[in-house]
């Protein structure tokens, strides 16, 4: 019995060290709805306007390549030729074979022996080379416009097949593009109003012309005036898109958000305890991020104490009165 007794105090002692857990102090802001202007901001690259993509009539190999990437080219200008080894060493072959045989013939008309045979030899191997030269003449692929030409992964002898192997891509450089993704939510804000669009290049400098929005779906395109080429293709830029009016949005403080495998958390705030919660986030207003989902308004979300916070850990507010 009083061995019953000991081990039944030893656990009512660990029960009680275990939800005596000392509260963390935080801080705390709340999440509130309301009107302000929206900043977005998006990283992207340079990409060429118009774009058509290069495609070859026959399958083969990739045997030569007529520009080098980044040219400028004209609609029709050979850009590559595709076929095979085999079919180049039989087309060189034939022909040589062909002068053979005429120079025989000539030799043997000279002599006036019977060329019957020989006639029909060369007539067959004319009908061989004009075969292989079609053949050859369908695996030059041309720029179906003017502007500039950019080979991507392709290289020569890379395998290709007849119109699904992308060669290269070719578009215009004035204007330029920039495309980012938006939710639901921002295309609906950006789709109102006159929002101003600025480039920013990787050294924090701004391009001195804005560009114009458009849509494709959830896939937004900036679209840029590029008169001398500064922005060339393939650079890593930032756009900032200002002058946009928020009706009615829920703000959450920038301090609160955290990472974590799955997307963007907060820890909110309920009975003195840490609630975690994920968040879909939109755009910014200030140093507050819009809320598109996860969080109500009037929730309380820590947003100085994260550290040691985990689902359930007691906490003690200690706002500044």
């Amino acid at each position: 019995m009083r061995k019953f007794l000991a081990m039944f105090f030893v656990m009512m002692i660990l029960l009680t060290g275990c939800s005596n857990e000392p509260p963390i102090e935080v801080k705390t802001d709340k999440v509130a709805a309301a009107d302000g202007a929206l900043t977005l901001t998006r990283d992207g690259k340079i990409s060429l306007s118009n774009e058509q993509e290069v495609l070859s009539s026959v399958s083969g190999n990739v045997i030569e390549k007529f520009f080098h990437d980044g040219d400028e080219v004209t609609e029709g200008q050979q850009l590559f030729k595709i076929g095979s080894k085999e079919a180049e060493t039989e087309l060189l072959q034939a022909k040589q074979e062909l002068a053979k045989a005429m120079t025989t013939l000539a030799k043997e008309a000279a002599q006036k022996n019977p060329i019957e045979e020989l006639q029909a030899e060369i007539t067959e191997r004319q009908a061989l080379i004009k075969r292989l030269e079609d053949e050859s003449a369908a695996g030059i692929v041309y720029s179906p416009m003017t502007g500039q030409v950019n080979i991507g992964s392709v290289r020569l002898g890379a395998d290709v097949k007849a119109g699904e192997t992308v060669l290269a891509t070719v578009g215009k450089d004035n204007p330029v593009i920039v495309r980012f993704e938006v939710s639901e939510a921002e295309k609906n804000i950006l789709s109102t109003g006159k929002p101003k669009v600025t480039l920013k290049f990787l050294d924090g400098t701004t391009y001195p012309r804005e560009g114009k929005l458009s849509f494709n779906g959830t896939t937004a395109e900036a679209t840029f005036d590029n008169p001398i080429g500064l922005l060339l293709l393939g650079n890593d830029v930032r756009l900032e898109i200002s002058g946009l009016s928020v009706p009615d949005v829920l703000l959450v403080p920038e301090e609160a958000i955290h990472q974590r495998v799955g997307g963007d958390y907060v820890f909110a705030v309920d009975s003195n305890k840490a609630v975690l919660k994920k968040v879909s986030l939109g755009g910014k207003i200030g140093n507050k991020f819009i809320v598109d989902d996860g969080l109500k308004a009037g929730e309380e979300v820590v947003i100085e104490g994260l550290s040691n916070l985990h689902e359930g850990t007691p906490l003690s507010v200690t706002n500044d009165k």
